[in-house]
């Protein structure tokens, strides 16, 4: 009898831990919006769901919702901002399995503060006592790069050396923001300038980019350093024969496949790069997860 009990509790655990077909949750880090975030990983989600035979869903975050999804999902996986990785691996043991890599670039990111053309800015130095919006203070692309720069090489701390700063919450909203004159200058993650005039949206000749920096095999306009992208990582209980399927899946996407395209025109995923610089950075700026 005893025997028989301990057989089933076994196989209850095991099918709690990994049922058959069970759903299978990406958490996305939605920083242009949730609609936008499905729109464009709609495909990539069909493509896994085909190959590891579950459902996989996409599930849009904001930035306030990423610690949350990783404490409350930990059989997930996550798909964010390096810093938000870091953040993740530190305080809920998230582990990165795979890198983006976009068309026409290296598999690294960085930031860009731009102001209108005919502003008369150029400099970091001009930043000062300007009205400046980042994307977030939780963003790396969109505000940490870029406060790290002004931080080291301008000797600007912008919390107290900008007339203003403020969050635009979405990359978009920073560049029309700065297009429309609502701020004298921003910064949003490399990509996004590229991504909005292909799409018709902007004409980047309206823009100027303070402290341009140009980067060997990289084509995008930029200010800062490069980090590695975003991640794909596993969450503190994913199961490994899980994760070993998801990343064989992720690095056997064909470039050129129409689910990359759609996905802002993704060139594939390699193997999880070294996020050790960055987690250099995050000390430098004493924010999470090594504020003190």
């Amino acid at each position: 009898m005893k025997r028989a009990i301990v057989l089933w509790l076994i196989v209850a655990v095991l099918a709690l831990a990994s049922p058959a077909g069970a759903e299978i949750k990406i958490g996305m880090l939605a920083q242009r919006g949730p609609e936008i975030a499905l729109k464009e990983w709609g495909g990539i989600a069909q493509y896994l769901t085909t190959e590891l035979g579950q459902e996989v869903k996409i599930v849009p975050l904001g930035f306030t919702q990423v610690l949350d999804f990783c404490w409350n999902e930990p059989q997930s996986f996550l798909f964010a901002n390096s810093w938000f990785y870091v953040r993740a691996k530190v305080l809920r043991g998230a582990n990165a399995i795979v890198t983006v890599k976009y068309q026409g670039t290296n598999p690294l990111f960085g930031g860009v503060i731009l102001a209108k053309a005919g502003s008369g800015m150029q400099s970091l130095a001009d930043l000062r006592q300007k009205r400046f919006m980042c994307v977030k203070f939780s963003s790396a692309g969109g505000w940490l790069f870029a406060k790290g720069v002004m931080v080291e090489e301008a000797h600007i701390q912008p919390e107290t050396d900008f007339k203003e700063l403020v969050e635009g919450r979405t990359h978009d909203a920073v560049v029309y923001a700065v297009r429309d004159g609502k701020v004298d200058a921003g910064t949003v993650r490399t990509n996004i300038l590229e991504t909005l005039q292909r799409e018709g949206k902007i004409d980047m000749k309206t823009f100027q980019i303070i402290h341009p920096v140009a980067h060997p095999d990289f084509g995008e306009v930029c200010s800062t350093p490069l980090y590695p992208d975003w991640p794909l990582a596993s969450l503190k209980d994913t199961p490994p024969d899980l994760v070993a399927r998801m990343k064989k899946a992720l690095l056997s996407i064909p470039p050129g496949h129409p689910a990359l395209e759609q996905a802002r025109k993704i060139d594939r995923f390699l193997p999880a790069l070294d996020y050790g610089p960055l987690e250099a950075l995050l000390k430098v700026l004493k924010v999470e997860p090594f504020r003190r």
